[in-house]
């Protein structure tokens, strides 16, 4: 995901010295049964030269039976894409990190429950214990780094290093939360797995990987970018897609751990192997691999070790998939049908989860232990049930969303706006937000009672909780923006922003970015949608005087900013 890095110091990185093999011949499979005819079907939309597009390979009842590429790998060189395509992998690459991690367990070196702090003496301000564990299974509660540098004012182009976005992390001296109490997805604990990996393993992680797991498994043409100017053949460009065109999306990270792996879907067909045929690791490594985590309150970690487990059609499946810049990525493996679908885009209109999931409903359908899933009947929700959705959702810290039933319609409204948005619905208790995102929100209270939470969810990727709250407004007509003005630095972020009063709105200005218009929340607090100041929650000594504020934004809460004197 965005805003991670690193840059391996005083080595130069070539698609040679990282072990490519730029010759590499495409070795399409065409499947000649019907269901490759059905295959063909489904993904036959993107198979336009001149559009970007996808690689994708399957494997049923153990042997390749479909492998391919769509589109245009490079649109400005006419380059075509194959199943050769390099891809960047995006979030996928937390599989292998976590392996690592699980290697370096089973070695001895490490344990699930070390304090990371003792590791990474760096980290040593934190408040808290957060275990290795905790990392791989995403409960750790540290503040997602990408936030914490949008806060800063780091741009989405902007080049970014491992050293610099270190360098943020072990700055941090608060938690969202303490660790264990949620589950809450984090680049941030990926991105300190890679750095333990190379503080126990004595190697540069990129080294580390091309070692222990890609040289083992043949994978030739997978290595990890830790360097921008390294030279990667046959790497496909990244583009955005909408009805306006196709862009190009330049992706200026040198990021690893919780992303930065490129790879192809013929090898991470190697890759998905592995996990059958044991090549590189152990019973044991595999068994930490499976291992979720657990709340405190008993909650199951889904996400855990770079790998969602989720029942699919009565079989149990393991996936994980992947966003950056234009690229979308997605491994599926069934291991019980001993079935495996990649996908791998450089489009960022493209749902590799939902073409993942409908390739295995055409290829799993005779499966004597596969059920597809029918779509359950529903009904039109009646005025009662549409009034028991009405209230306000906080998704995230200043993220609430206005929840009404007018005119027969639900109606959905981002808190402190005009815009009203009449949903269709799709679904039990389930409407459509943008069909295009494949984005929806979902109640599940029971008949004759409020709901308390709803699930905003992205397709098949995953959803979030919102949960019901009740904001009090302040009337801003009784506000005295001037006491709200001034410089307010982090020390956590070494960033400051000036805050001014501009034609009545309380303004932010920051050097790198454009001005912030902050609207009131509730009792000073104030909001600044889509950016790194979505909420800002003021501080007052004893004489009522504005001394700071706390500011939130998606997964990164209450960091502090001092008011400078």
């Amino acid at each position: 995901m965005r805003f991670i890095g690193w840059v391996l110091c005083g080595l130069i990185v070539t698609g040679l010295h990282l072990g490519l093999s730029p010759n590499a011949q495409a070795q399409e499979v065409a499947d000649p049964t019907p269901k490759g005819d059905a295959a063909r079907e489904l993904l036959a939309k993107w198979d336009d030269p001149e559009s970007p597009g996808l690689a994708v390979a399957i494997v049923a009842d153990g042997q390749t039976v479909f492998q391919r590429g769509y589109g245009a790998a490079d649109l400005e060189h006419s380059i075509p894409i194959s199943d050769q395509t390099g891809f960047h992998a995006a979030s996928l690459s937390k599989q292998f990190t976590a392996f690592a991690i699980s290697m370096l367990i089973d070695e001895g070196k490490l344990s699930l429950e070390d304090d990371v702090r003792e590791i990474l003496p760096e980290l040593s301000a934190l408040p808290e214990k957060i275990s290795i564990a905790q990392l791989l299974d995403h409960t750790s509660g540290l503040r997602e780094v990408g936030t914490l540098l949008l806060m800063a004012g780091w741009l989405e182009d902007d080049i970014v290093t491992q050293g610099q976005q270190y360098s943020m992390i072990a700055r941090q001296r608060g938690l969202n939360f303490s660790p264990s109490e949620q589950i809450e997805y984090s680049n941030t604990g990926y991105a300190l797995l890679a750095k333990i990996v190379e503080q126990v393993s004595d190697q540069a992680f990129d080294a580390y990987l091309q070692q222990a797991i890609f040289a083992p498994l043949g994978m030739e043409n997978t290595v990890v970018q830790s360097n921008r100017s390294a030279l990667i053949p046959n790497v496909a460009q990244s583009y955005n897609v909408s009805r306006r065109g196709t862009t190009k999306s330049i992706l200026n990270r040198e990021i690893v751990g919780s992303t930065g792996v490129i790879t192809t879907v013929a090898d991470l067909m190697k890759w998905s192997a592995n996990f059958k045929l044991m090549t590189v690791g152990n019973e044991r490594v595999f068994a930490l691999m499976e291992q979720r985590g657990v709340t405190n309150d008993g909650e199951v970690s889904l996400l855990s070790r770079g790998q969602e487990s989720r029942m699919y059609g009565g079989l149990e499946t393991w996936s994980h998939g992947g966003r950056i810049a234009g690229f979308r990525s997605f491994l599926l493996r069934v291991p019980e049908a001993n079935f495996t679908v990649v996908l791998l885009s450089n489009r960022g209109d493209f749902d590799a989860a939902g073409t993942a999931f409908a390739l295995a409903d055409i290829y799993l359908a005779d499966n004597p232990d596969f059920q597809k899933a029918a779509k359950p009947e529903w009904s039109e929700a009646t005025q009662s049930e549409l009034d028991s959705y009405a209230g306000q959702y906080e998704l995230f810290p200043g993220a609430v969303f206005d929840i009404s039933n007018a005119d027969g319609k639900l109606q959905f409204s981002p808190y402190g706006t005009s815009q009203q948005l009449a949903l269709a619905q799709s679904g039990k208790g389930e409407f459509v937000l943008n069909s295009a995102s494949q984005l929806s929100i979902r109640f599940d209270n029971e008949p004759g009672e409020q709901a308390q939470e709803l699930k905003y969810v992205v397709g098949l990727n995953g959803e979030l909780t919102a949960r019901k709250t009740a904001i009090t407004p302040v009337d801003p007509e009784t506000l005295n923006l001037e006491e709200f003005t001034g410089v307010f630095f982090s020390e956590e972020l070494q960033t400051r922003y000036e805050l001014r009063v501009v034609d009545g709105t309380l303004t932010a200005f920051q050097l790198r970015l454009p001005p912030i218009a902050l609207s009131p929340f509730t009792v000073d607090t104030f909001t600044g949608p889509g950016s790194g100041l979505q909420e800002v929650v003021f501080q007052r000594d004893g004489e009522g005087r504005v001394t700071g504020a706390l500011v939130s934004a998606a997964l990164a809460e209450g960091v502090v900013f001092e008011k400078l004197r």
